[in-house]
Order: C-alpha cells, then structure tokens, then sequence
C-alpha cells in the first residue's frame, strides 16, 4: 500500500470511527432539549440559507468558464510511461504519454485525423512521436502535427499532406504538479495563451503540498452527487457506522453522534472560483474541532481541521475531474497531525482462531513473498498493486462502496424527479449548509450544471446496476499501473499453481503404482499432499484477483457485505 492509500484508508476508517450510537430514551430527551435550545439559532440560520439560495443569478463576468480551469488527469506513478494512456475529461477522449526524448507528458485528443481511430491503440516511438496503430500515421505530442505519412507515394506528397492543417492531432496544454498530470481542455492558441498565467489547483493552497502519494478512484457518480458528498461531512455518522449482529448500531465501535450547530460560508468568499465553509465536530471524538473547506473551482476540496486548542488536527486534500456524464475521478491525500485523527472505527479484536489461522497461514505467506521477489517482473511494482487491491487496502473499498451506493441513488432520484434541488431537497439544518454551498455556486456562477464538451450529451441514462456501482475494476485498476501489474502477475501465479498440482498429482500417481512395489508410499502420499496444496494455492489466488475487480462476493449470494 502507498502511503496515500494507508492515509486514506486510514482516515476513512478514522471517519466512520464517529458515528451514532443506537438511541435510547435519554439519548432521544437530550436530543430533543439541544433542538430546542438551538430553535432561535436554527430558525436565523434557515433565513439565511433561503437568502442564498434565491440570490440573483450571475452578473457578466461572473461566471464560471468550465474550459478555462485547469484538470487534473493522474496522478504520475498511475501512468504507464512506457504507453500511451487513455484518459477522459469533460466527455472530451484523451490519450497522454511520455515524450522519451525530453521526459515530458504530452496530451492530444485521442482520435486520428486520418480515420479517426483511438490513438491510444498506438505506440511511442524514438522520436518522441506518437503513432497511429491502424495506418501509421505519426504525430509530435507537442503542437499535434503530423510528421510522417507511411502511405504517401512519395516524399512531396508526403510533406504536402503533413503541412496541411487537416492532418494534424488536436493537442492540448498539460504540465505535471504535485505529483499529477494537468490538462487545459481548451487546444490551439487560445488554450496556451490562457493556461499559460494560470495556476493549477494544487498551487492555490496556502497551506502547501500535503506529504504522500495521491491515491486514486472513478467513481460510477457524476459531478454534482460526488461534490455533495464532500460538502456533507456529517453522513460519515450514520453511513459509515459499524453495526452489530442483530443490525443495531454498535455502541462499542461508534464514537456517536453531535448534532452540528455551525456550518456556513466563510463571509465574501462566494466567487465564480470557488468558496470557502467553516464548521465544527460532527462525533464525540471529534466535537471541539472547528475546520475550513476551501473549495476551488471546479476540482479542488482542501480542508483543514483544527482542534479546541488551535493546533493542527487533520489535513485532507481532494481533487475531482468530471470524465464523462455519470463518472467522476477522485484524488486523494490525508495528512494526520495528531494520532486519534486516524483511530480506526471498531478495529476488530484477535481471537484465538485468529493467531492459530495466522501460524498456519505463515508458511504460505512467506512462499507467497518469495515468489514475488524472485519470480515477478516487477516486484516493487507489484507489491504497490498488491497494496491497493487486496487486504487491508482493500478495506477503503467498503467505506468507498456506501459512499457510491449512497450517491448513485441521490442521482437516479433527482434524475426521475426532474426538479431543480431546491425543490427536491428538504435542508433544514446547518448540517446541510455545505451542500447549500455547493449548489449555490454552481446555479450561481457555473450553470447549474458541468459544460461538457461538443457532442456529449447529458441524458438520463446513469442508472447503473449493483454490480456496475460495486465494479473495482473500472473504478481504480484499469487506472493504475501498479494494480494492473499485480493482477496480471496474479494471473501468471494461478497458472502455474494449477500446472503444478496436475504434474504433482500425476506423479504422486506415478509414484503410489511404482512404489507399492518396493513398499514406499511415502513419496506418493508427499507429491498428492502438495498437488492439494497447489490446488488451494491456486484457490486463493483467484480470491486475490477477485478484490482487483468487483465488492460483489465470489462465492455465495452476490450481495457485498458493507458494514
């Protein structure tokens, strides 16, 4: 696991740690006398919120230039350097890879101008040149034009067709901060001259880079449910609960909840660029912090947590790209400044059979280890991947997969009611104030809506079913290197257990027939103990490619275990 994973794991567990406790008769009369002592404060809050939900529209100049931002499209160690790489934003189809003549990313429009075939079906040449896969045709990343014409008859011919406008690839601006590929979405002369002054999101934090890799994940949810989500820090207390047998919510693993009573936008700092809210604790472990959220638009969350005393409590940093209508990819680093910050939410405590299962795993796990080592092609490269995707890394799916679960239904919702959100949400109380904000900003200075690019059309087709919703695949390891790695090592490794297990079961044969001769069943019963052992190897080996690909169970009902 990286460190951006662990973090992020680490702190969504630290997150779901918060959460309510089941309610008894107390805890209902305490929480009816906090609602009546906050009635006035409440009451002065809703005005205020339905002032700022039925501000006057945009004025000239105010509003938001969807192809006038900069976007964030990877993190680099998620892309693959040595091919072209296949990326979306704003519906637009990109394809980005690395220049081996100056080390430096370059992103054109991921269509041929000849045929219009997928130039990340292509390959990088020597030059520095990206070529079409289906006729040859080559192109320099830099500026998009076409270089070399394989088909012309000849070399006039050749130059001709190369200097006309009509052969050449639509680049776009990039440049690479903090560790991630940008891209200006706007190409040609206009994109350089207006990105060119223009900072990327990262570089308007104040407070500096957060330390860390990023970590990564598409969520099957479009734009407008994602950032809502984030805006909405109190859903962590009841989604993100740890629930007992009998689905009750679980006293012992949730630190339960704290109505919230502050929550508003920083005064002056509704802009077209973004804003900024202020709230406090949300759970009893958390209920003295007060934190800022500095939203700047359209990608960038960056929030800050501090505690009753005024130190640092928790920094996060969350960047989001619309890809396309229904899908939006998140970016993600968490820095704990203090350790109950990252306190995981009712961590499960060693049984007996859990230190006899882990004495009897051992061997197996340090064979596991020594396979990787010597047997893989990459072996730092796969233990990244093996970090991501399987246990514990795999353990930020669960909270992810509530999240989506949650955030898909919002959207299906609001799609078949087709009124505006302020008709179809019901936001009474400051806990709701973040997403106020949010949509706020968006009918304000942004539309209301994400501007995709010419000829994507935002219909109503983002019902997805369960298994699309819970499908890891498309969510994280298409997009990463390392887990793409990890997996295809994965599947060498089950190949060759069950290869293993048909010699070793064919010898063991071999050796009971020859053996019974010369009163030697020893070896035979020794090459059939380890033909199972390659058997159930193999077994777990294809559990391991299964956390690569979906939440939905392998085995039994496929229905995922969320809680």
């Amino acid at each position: 696991m990286t460190a951006a994973t662990a973090m992020s794991s680490a702190i969504a567990r630290g997150a779901a740690r918060g959460t309510p406790r089941k309610m008894d008769k107390r805890t209902t009369r305490s929480a009816t006398v906090r609602r009546h002592r906050s009635a006035v404060r409440l009451e002065a809050t809703s005005e205020a919120a339905t002032a700022e939900t039925y501000a006057p529209a945009a004025a000239a100049g105010e509003s938001f230039d969807w192809f006038s931002a900069w976007y964030p499209l990877r993190p680099v160690s998620f892309l693959d350097a040595n091919e072209p790489n296949e990326l979306r934003v704003l519906g637009k189809k990109l394809v980005a890879y690395l220049d081996p003549t100056c080390k430096e990313w370059r992103v054109l429009e991921d269509s041929c101008p000849h045929r219009r075939a997928p130039l990340s079906l292509g390959y990088v040449q020597k030059d520095g040149t990206l070529a079409c896969r289906y006729h040859g045709w080559a192109f320099d990343g830099k500026d998009g034009s076409c270089v070399s014409i394989p088909m012309s008859v000849d070399e006039a011919a050749e130059k001709t067709a190369c200097a006309s406008p009509r052969s050449c690839a639509t680049s776009y601006p990039s440049r690479v901060e903090d560790g991630i590929l940008w891209v200006w979405p706007t190409a040609g002369a206009d994109g350089l001259l207006a990105s060119a002054g223009a900072p990327c999101a990262t570089s308007l934090a104040r407070e500096g880079t957060l330390p860390g890799e990023w970590g990564m994940v598409e969520l099957p949810v479009g734009y407008a449910p994602a950032l809502e989500n984030q805006f909405d820090p109190s859903h962590a207390e009841w989604l993100h609960a740890r629930y007992d047998a009998e689905g009750q919510l679980d006293e012992r693993a949730n630190a339960g909840f704290v109505a919230m009573t502050e929550f508003s936008v920083r005064e002056g700092t509704m802009q077209k660029d973004g804003f900024v809210v202020e709230h406090g604790g949300y759970n009893k472990s958390n209920v003295g912090v007060s934190a800022s959220r500095v939203f700047t638009a359209p990608c960038s969350s960056r929030s800050e947590y501090l505690d009753a005393k005024g130190k640092k409590y928790l920094s996060a940093a969350i960047l989001y790209a619309p890809t396309e209508p229904g899908r939006t990819l998140m970016f993600t680093k968490f820095q704990a400044h203090q350790a109950s910050a990252v306190q995981g939410a009712g961590a499960r405590k060693v049984s007996p059979a859990d230190r006899i299962n882990s004495l009897v795993t051992a061997p197996a796990t340090s064979l596991f280890d020594f396979y990787v080592d010597n047997f893989t092609s990459d072996p730092k490269l796969v233990r990244v991947g093996l970090s991501h995707g399987t246990p514990p890394g795999s353990s930020a799916y669960n909270l992810g997969d509530q999240d989506i679960l949650a955030m898909h239904g919002v959207e299906v919702e609001m799609e078949l009611q087709n009124k505006p959100w302020k008709q179809s949400y019901y936001l009474p109380t400051p806990a709701d104030a973040g997403v106020s904000a949010f949509r706020n900003w968006m009918d304000k200075h942004a539309g209301g809506k994400v501007a995709w690019a010419p000829g994507v059309v935002d219909d109503a087709s983002k019902v997805k079913s369960e298994a699309e919703q819970l499908d890891r695949y498309h969510r994280h390891t298409k997009h990463c290197v390392a887990c793409k790695t990890a997996l295809s090592e994965l599947g060498v490794l089950e190949e060759r257990c069950v290869a293993a297990s048909k010699y070793l079961l064919a010898g063991g044969l071999f050796l009971a027939v020859t053996g019974a001769a010369f009163d030697q069943e020893a070896p035979a019963i020794i090459a059939t103990c380890l033909a199972g052992a390659s058997l159930v190897g193999a077994e777990k080996v294809r559990d391991m490619q299964h956390e690569f690909l979906s939440s939905v169970p392998r085995r039994g009902v496929p229905k995922p275990k969320l809680w």
